[in-house]
């Protein structure tokens, strides 16, 4: 008997191998996926513009980090003597125009940077709603704690964001021809859309993942919004707020992505790093201990042995350091 409609894991034609490196934008659950990358030790410059929740905000950021551009000043609001911009996430801030200048020109050369030699660009979709500043009538990322009255809220339609994705992509293509795209739609719930409304708004990101992955070459969706919805149909894979998936739901869909998408050679480094890693972490009781002396020469060779396929120098030198201390 089956209690649950499982998915099983996807055979991606292409495969993210352990040379690669992914940049990761979009809503909170691409920047949990991205620690997870970091954590395995792949290369992953993790949401470089905080949470971002619609397309449309995505793709203009990224747009301006390949042209070289940055926001106007007419997106920088005041509150309080701290300074913020319209179009990024509220982490983004400064005493000044110009602190806060400088610190976005900095953020966009480095996604610049990152863009030109990314293998992967991962784009978690959150919701298909887009606000308007009245003010400017320009269309915002983060209304930065202003007013709801200062804003209007629209939907946006398939048909514009799919015109929007498909003319970035072309303009991506160009500055950057290797790189594949990894959608996925976030499996958090905006409760504060109404629960109706958050389900047209999924529906519009899915039908747009779908469209893009079957019009464009090296386009993928991964269905990380499905397996929690329909594989984890149930509350105790939700944080207390009954809206984000907890670490269960987190370690169970990471373990599904990874079966889907890495290559043999990196699933079988993760499973060595994981050992070491925890073996890393290891706290003795007694450091100067023969046993600990034996399980740090081990702990050593093993790492030398990982250092064949990435750079473990940093890691090495605090194992032999710890053999030193404890001679």
């Amino acid at each position: 008997m089956k209690f649950r409609t499982e998915i099983a894991p996807i055979d991606f034609p292409d495969k993210i191998t352990l040379k690669d490196n992914v940049l990761t934008i979009g809503s909170c659950f691409a920047k949990t996926m991205g620690e997870l990358f970091v954590h395995n030790r792949i290369e992953c410059f993790v949401n470089p513009f905080g949470t971002i929740y619609d397309p449309l905000s995505m793709t203009r950021l990224l747009r301006m980090a390949m042209q070289d551009k940055e926001p106007d000043k007419s997106t920088m609001v005041e509150s309080a003597g701290v300074w913020k911009n319209l179009l990024l996430h509220s982490s983004f801030s400064g005493l000044s125009q110009d602190e806060l200048g400088l610190k976005i020109r900095a953020r966009l050369s480095q996604v610049r940077k990152q863009l030109a030699e990314t293998d992967w660009l991962m784009l978690t979709f959150g919701t298909a709603f887009v606000y308007t500043y009245k003010k400017t009538e320009q269309r915002v990322a983060n209304c930065q704690k202003i007013p709801a009255g200062n804003f209007t809220r629209n939907l946006a339609s398939q048909a514009i964001l799919l015109e929007d994705f498909t003319e970035f992509l072309a303009e991506l293509r160009a500055f950057n021809p290797k790189v594949k795209i990894l959608l996925t739609v976030s499996p958090v719930r905006h409760i504060r859309d109404g629960l109706s409304e958050n389900s047209v708004s999924k529906a519009v990101l899915r039908l747009l993942c779908n469209t893009l992955a079957h019009e464009h070459r090296a386009v993928y969706y991964y269905p990380a919004y499905e397996i929690v919805i329909d594989d984890l149909r149930d509350y105790r894979f939700y944080k207390e707020d009954l809206i984000h998936p907890n670490r269960q739901a987190t370690n169970y869909i990471w373990k599904h992505f990874t079966k889907s998408i890495f290559d043999e050679e990196l699933l079988e480094f993760i499973q060595q790093w994981q050992k070491v890693y925890a073996s890393l972490n290891h706290r003795p009781f007694n450091p100067g201990s023969y046993e600990h002396q034996q399980f740090l020469q081990k702990l050593l060779q093993e790492l030398e042995h990982l250092s064949s396929k990435l750079d473990l120098s940093v890691e090495i030198a605090q194992v032999k350091e710890a053999i030193i201390d404890a001679q």
